[in-house]
């Protein structure tokens, strides 16, 4: 990630916090939807729409674009605030969240919402999406990355070992993952439901180079 300076710091700061503003009153409106694990990667979110990811709103799908995965789709009402904020598509469309007609759906759809590189919802199969990617862009030799956000209790799902040991085989050096550590899933804490703890320790046995803060 790139260093950060003092007027940048306090650029994403405000963006983060009108990301957060909006993904309150969208939930709010619809009476639906995660409010915790949707605020709880707005920072994340933000760093990546803002500063690091290389992408165009008017051309959503140019090809060397960088991708972003939301492996736990679950918390899309964060990535459509910030897409409505980049400029993806008018910010009235928040409005509209998990309502039938309106491409703002419950869970992130590559077919009806610009911006939205991977349809994702069933936990544990975004990163594997993130793989196949970013094996195409090391084929390609071309320089697009791919980020993938995952969820602590996601890394139950033994799909997430399996794309781990997989992107680890391949040298997928143009993918980078980050794991939303809030600890809590819908059903409790992860560590009275199935803990994945020591997550840091779990990704290097599979060959990832980790940085835990």
């Amino acid at each position: 990630m790139s260093h950060l300076s003092t007027e940048e710091t306090a650029f994403l700061k405000d963006k983060a916090k009108q990301i957060r503003i909006d993904i309150l009153k969208m939930i709010t409106k619809a009476n639906s939807g995660h409010t915790g694990g949707s605020l709880s990667i707005a920072d994340l979110l933000t760093l990546l729409y803002f500063k690091e990811m290389h992408v165009d709103p008017a051309n959503p799908h140019k090809a060397d674009r960088d991708r972003l995965v939301l492996s736990k789709g679950h918390a899309a009402p964060a990535m459509y605030a910030c897409l409505a904020e980049k400029g993806y598509f008018p910010k009235e469309e928040l409005n509209h969240l998990r309502q039938a007609g309106h491409m703002l759906q419950g869970h992130p759809d590559m077919k009806h919402t610009p911006g939205v590189d991977m349809t994702t919802g069933s936990l544990g199969q975004g990163i594997s999406a993130a793989c196949g990617m970013a094996l195409a862009s090391k084929i390609d030799k071309a320089d697009w990355r791919v980020y993938a956000v995952l969820g602590d209790g996601e890394l139950e799902e033994g799909q997430v070992w399996e794309a781990a040991m997989y992107a680890a085989h391949y040298k997928l050096d143009h993918l980078t993952a980050f794991v939303d550590n809030n600890g809590l899933q819908i059903d409790g804490p992860i560590t009275e439901v199935m803990s994945s703890l020591p997550i840091g320790d779990k990704f290097r046995a599979f060959g990832w180079h980790v940085i835990e803060t």
